[in-house]
């Protein structure tokens, strides 16, 4: 259950920077196509599944080496630097949707998601290190059924993110503007980096002992 509720977290945070998904989803929302919106976050949360079980699993069968586990940490360190150096400082892509991804059927959002997921290859590193995390840091137990679990509570995570996205522009239609998301995209990225930063001096610190 730990491994559920701290996937769930983790999902939720990941699915808050804005990008292309993001986007769609406010598009959506301000069309008045809140549910059109929530399946293409669930497509996203689907894909969030598969990219996290992938990497929870193999992950789990390496991270008995002390070696490796150093390895993870450092790896950690750049990956989650580089994220809040990226998500902080660089430019936000935006979605650009075609005219007939407007046509009804729930099932074409879903499979939009996925597709608006798959070019963002960076994830797949960033996934790879959250399992890293996890299991060099020995969070949750490295058994199948909680590498299943964490990987399903951050696809849940994912789907609860943007129904709180729905939900904060459908309150605040006539208030909301993306810069608002975007703000707080670079908090999580500032925070990001205040993380990494504690990592490489814990890292630094372990240097010295060995």
């Amino acid at each position: 259950m730990i491994a559920f509720i701290l996937g769930l977290i983790i999902g939720y945070l990941t699915a808050i920077p804005v990008g292309p998904i993001n986007l769609a989803v406010i598009m959506k929302g301000l069309s008045n196509k809140t549910g059109q919106g929530v399946m293409i976050g669930a497509g996203s949360a689907f894909m969030d599944i598969i990219y996290c079980s992938a990497a929870m699993f193999g992950i789990s069968m390496l991270v008995s080496d002390s070696q490796l586990q150093f390895i993870f940490q450092v790896a950690t360190f750049v990956i989650f630097f580089f994220f809040g150096i990226k998500t902080t400082f660089f430019k936000i892509h935006e979605a650009k949707l075609q005219r007939n991804e407007d046509a009804p059927g729930f099932k074409r959002y879903f499979l939009l998601g996925m597709a608006l997921y798959l070019p963002n290859i960076p994830i797949i590193g960033y996934w790879i290190t959250v399992a890293g995390i996890v299991h060099s840091y020995r969070l949750i137990d490295p058994s199948p059924l909680n590498n299943l679990l964490f990987s399903l509570g951050t696809g849940l995570g994912t789907v609860m993110w943007f129904f709180t996205l729905v939900e904060l522009v459908e309150r605040h239609k006539m208030k909301f503007d993306v810069s608002t998301l975007q703000k707080i995209t670079r908090l999580f990225g500032i925070i990001l980096i205040i993380i990494s930063s504690v990592m490489g001096w814990n890292l630094v610190k372990e240097l010295m002992v060995r």
